[in-house]
């Protein structure tokens, strides 16, 4: 890049664009400015370029200068010669992934921790075991919407039915991508070898294929690398590029643009090799927390995803316990107040904390976003134990005997430390920026609990992303401006260590330079603030206490805050603010659940003709065409069965057939594609003496009516789709006749039960004449449930009299597009109305709006106020089709779910009806326009579809009102 006059760099964040400009002075340059603006992701914006531009003007107006050229516009960005402009980016709000395995133990629990490795959100893990049927699986994944979806399952060369029977619930239910509809979504298969050429066959049609190694290849084996290499590349070259008007922004960029972690790591380095020591880094972002570490001269770095302080806000309340948060809040903060500020603060995740109420709240979800953060990162860099004897004498390490001790490998050579060796923690991020001194110097020590001797510093501005980016044309320029305006020490934290820990005990002595001393004793926090003259102070510890392996006096300055910690059991806000004085109980403070007031936006009503999709689970029958008029209870299409099954069929690892792809390709009687009966040989094996006669069948016949799907000769597989041409009408198989029993004992030969499902071809009955001859059987000559065990006849009844899933319009409109097997797209005429979120499955009915706060038995009721817990009770009890309401209290709205929010992806809980929230959590009003609007519509049809997802890829819940015909 060639040095110009002015830089400007922006980092398009999830939450914030922040743009800084740079001006030349004599060989370097100046900081000038920053300013920051909304990222425009969501609608009706949905192009970065619009906050970048704003950003850029309020640069502009604040300094008097032209940086924009004359002829660019919000949505085409456009820069004098003398400007260079650069970029990081998350914008694309982190990245979204599905994880499929086989079971949540194993292959889902491997698959999650490659997800959690390169910075993934896990919108979802599907496995064989994970309690839910494939129809509720199929809707959970069409309503997904990933970046990435990572399959894995099965070890290496073992079984892969339950693997393929996954892969048929992905390839039926075809998730859409997050942005674009015609785009494929990239598929990472990461499971058992053996299965690679089905999976190929199965998905290289529908998703963005890549087949890495199995990532579970044994019980005691884990291999994540290549799959978490594979995703992270797939997001820098893909997902990032998906942000809407991202195109845009590369063409004008005198660099490549970096994700915005990249740059933090960038940052980091440059101020590591410079000072030489251990650092350690947070980046605490509104939906991720990124952890960075510089150890030993390696680079580590995670994304917890889901720990962040606006889209992620619930999550951590969540994940870390409602209590961990409790005991960082004041107490004239009520558990109403702070669970709906939480609640508020995810679904308005650009708001900006007006007072310290509000902050000492996103300070307390701050400290847990780390504390879980940082067990992620040494969890998913190195290995964690209680050093060894043997251990010590090697690393000649006293103290790790009585602290946790980590390890990561150097080429052959095992290399560990512990907290003790971090020098500098630096903190950065929104709530850093919002937050003083000594509140960072808090809660950076809260969360690291730092051991030793640790200074803690700040990212001031939180500029680390920008200047990493420019390191990349101009390491020399990104170093020095790190160290004059980014970086800066916050305070000194000393936390000693000891063997054992208990009361009153004397810790360490301060000798100031003055002559004066203060003793510490255990369980205590002492602060000392800054002196402008830096005094020396020597620090003397008392026997059986370290901050090091061997000294026992230390010499420092306090030019910077000192906080000295001997806390062992007492952690809580009130402790910290008798010492600190970090939050006065008595001041005024905003009202919590009226602070949003201002924030919240105005939705207008949408009217005329509008869409809505049916859509099937998986290929049914759609049972209307196009132009054909429909009301609610009409049935657009059913699944008359369960997705079909699959067999497969394996031949090479049946190792006495002594089977070759040659032999088995000259052995066949079938072909690909053809359809086959229950019985029919498959398979003729040469026979090539008597023995090999008798030690083996000279066919194989196929275990169900189905179509041949794949036939692997280098493989040995053959695999079968069944055909579902079930009758409905019972038969009755004279089972005690054909085992020869009487009739009275026809339960102890049942292999099954009355109510059991069996298919066609499974064994139903057995019985053993001779323990040397083969047993008599009797297969179900049919699929269906088992309906009789008959004691008197002798008979078992078989019969399918499943009822089929009817897929139902539920709008009054007009079909205008059918795909056959699939969905249909019905026009109404009618109203759009957006709330800010809903939870719980689509449903409809007749509106009732309710001006007391009644409810009405399978109505959609309009609440203009507060939705309290008497009434959603009552709603409960008499069976409402759904309500929306202006707001409710988050505690209201957890209990009814059965748990907190987590990640704001909605859409799918099991609740008894679906809720729409129209303005937050609290007590609010509905705002003017909807409220009357919905009096009027009293009476009329009302669609409620309450998925939410406050990502990119932004969602907000619906409510359509249709006017019923006359």
């Amino acid at each position: 890049m060639d040095k110009k006059e002015r830089i400007i760099i922006t980092d398009i964040g999830s939450t914030t664009t922040k743009a800084l400009l740079l001006k030349k002075n004599a060989d370097s340059y100046e900081l000038i400015d920053i300013r920051n603006s909304p990222t425009t992701v969501e609608h009706p914006y949905e192009d970065v370029c619009i906050g970048i531009y704003d950003s850029i003007k309020l640069l502009e107006q604040a300094g008097g200068e032209t940086i924009l050229s004359s002829e660019s516009t919000p949505e085409e960005l456009r820069f004098p010669p003398d400007i260079s402009y650069l970029t990081t980016s998350s914008a694309g709000g982190g990245l979204q992934i599905v994880v499929i395995g086989l079971t949540m133990h194993d292959s889902a629990s491997s698959g999650k921790r490659v997800a959690y490795g390169v910075g993934g959100v896990i919108l979802d893990t599907f496995a064989v075991d994970d309690k839910r049927s494939i129809l509720e699986q199929m809707n959970a994944l069409r309503s997904l919407h990933p970046d990435i979806i990572i399959m894995a399952g099965g070890f290496d060369d073992g079984a892969i039915y339950s693997l393929l029977r996954l892969g048929e619930i992905l390839q039926i239910a075809k998730p859409k991508p997050k942005f674009s509809k015609h785009a494929k979504i990239p598929l990472v298969y990461a499971g058992n070898q053996k299965a690679q050429n089905y999976i190929r066959k199965l998905f290289e049609d529908h998703f963005e294929l890549y087949i890495e190694p199995n990532i579970r290849p044994s019980l005691s084996e884990e291999n994540l690398a290549p799959a978490r290499n594979r995703i992270h590349d797939l997001f820098m070259e893909n997902v990032m590029e998906h942000a809407p008007g991202y195109h845009k922004v590369k063409k004008q960029t005198a660099s490549n643009i970096l994700p915005t972690p990249l740059g933090v790591i960038n940052s980091l380095q440059t101020i590591s090799a410079k000072l030489g020591k251990n650092v350690m880094a947070v980046d605490i972002g509104g939906a991720t927390t990124d952890i960075f570490s510089n150890i030993m001269g390696y680079y580590f770095r995670t994304v917890s995803a889901n720990f962040g302080m606006s889209y992620s806000a619930t999550n951590v309340c969540r994940e870390a316990g409602f209590d961990k948060i409790r005991r960082w809040i004041p107490d004239n903060i009520s558990d109403i107040e702070l669970l709906n500020y939480i609640g508020n603060k995810t679904i308005f995740p650009n708001y900006i904390p007006l007072d310290d109420s509000q902050q000492h709240i996103e300070y307390a979800i701050a400290r847990e976003a780390i504390v879980m953060s940082l067990a992620q990162h040494l969890e998913m860099n190195f290995n964690t134990k209680q050093i060894g004897f043997l251990d010590r004498l090697k690393f000649n390490r006293t103290l790790d005997k009585i602290t946790e001790a980590f390890y990561f490998e150097d080429q052959l050579e095992k290399r560990s430390f512990n907290m003790l060796d971090i020098s500098v923690l630096i903190a950065a991020g929104g709530v850093v920026s919002h937050a003083d001194d000594k509140q960072i110097l808090t809660v950076m020590n809260d969360a690291f609990e730092p051991k030793g001797i640790t200074e803690i510093w700040k990212d001031s501005r939180f500029i680390s992303p920008h200047l990493g980016q420019l390191s990349t044309v101009d390491k020399d320029l990104a170093a020095a401006l790190l160290i004059k305006y980014c970086y800066k020490k916050v305070g000194l934290v000393i936390r000693p260590l000891a063997k054992k820990w208990k009361a009153e005990m004397k810790v360490l002595s301060l000798h100031f330079e003055d002559g004066s001393a203060k003793t510490i004793e255990s369980d205590q926090l002492y602060y000392l603030p800054a002196s402008d003259s830096g005094q020396s102070i020597t620090i003397k510890l008392q026997k059986g206490f370290y901050l090091s392996d061997k000294k026992t006096e230390f010499g420092i300055t306090n030019d910077i805050p000192i906080l000295i910690d001997t806390r062992y059991r007492n952690y809580d806000f009130a402790a910290e603010n008798e010492v600190l004085q970090l939050y006065d109980a008595e001041s005024d403070k905003k009202k919590l659940e009226i602070c949003f007031d201002d924030f919240r936006r105005e939705n207008p009503i949408s009217e005329g003709t509008l869409q809505i999709i049916r859509d099937l689970p998986y290929k049914g029958d759609i049972l209307v065409q196009e132009g054909e008029e429909v009301s609610p209870d009409t049935v657009i299409g059913e699944n008359k069965y369960d997705p079909p099954r699959i067999y497969v069929l394996s031949f090479f690892d049946k190792t006495h057939l002594k089977l070759d792809p040659e032999s088995f390709a000259e052995s066949l009687l079938v072909k690909d594609k053809e359809e086959i009966k229950i019985g029919q040989k498959i398979l003729q094996l040469p026979q090539e003496s008597l023995i090999d006669k008798f030690n083996r069948p000279d066919c194989f016949t196929s275990p169900v009516r189905g179509r041949i799907e794949s036939i692997q000769t280098d493989s040995g597989i053959i695999i079968l789709r069944e055909i579902q041409d079930y009758s409905t009408k019972p038969q009755h198989i004279p089972v005690s006749t054909r085992l020869n029993i009487n009739p009275k004992h026809l339960p102890s030969y049942m292999k099954h039960k009355t109510g059991d499902f069996v298919y066609a071809g499974d064994v139903i009955a057995k019985k053993w004449a001779d323990k040397k001859i083969a047993p008599k059987i009797v297969h179900a000559p049919i699929t269906g449930w088992i309906k009789k065990v008959d004691r008197k006849t002798g008979k078992v009844t078989i019969q399918y009299d499943k009822e089929p899933y009817k897929m139902r319009s539920m709008v009054y409109g007009r079909i205008t597009a059918v795909t056959p097997n699939f969905n249909a797209t019905i026009e109404i005429s009618g109203s759009k109305l957006q709330g800010i979120l809903g939870i719980g499955k689509k449903s409809a009915g007749i509106i009732h709006f309710s001006e007391a706060d009644e409810v009405k038995e399978n109505a959609i009721v309009i609440i203009s106020g507060k939705l309290t817990k008497p009434v959603l009770d009552e709603a409960k009890k008499i069976g409402v089709r759904g309500i929306v309401t202006a707001s409710m209290d988050y505690y209201d709205l957890a209990g009814f779910m059965g748990s907190q929010l987590g990640v704001a992806i909605t859409g799918t809980e099991d609740v008894p009806f679906p809720i729409i929230i129209t303005e937050g959590f609290g007590n609010y009003r509905m705002n003017a326009e909807y409220t009357e609007f919905l009096r009027q519509q009293h009476g009329q049809w009302g669609y409620i579809s309450a998925h939410t997802q406050i990502r990119a890829g932004v969602k907000r819940p619906e409510l359509l009102v249709i006017p019923i015909p006359k």
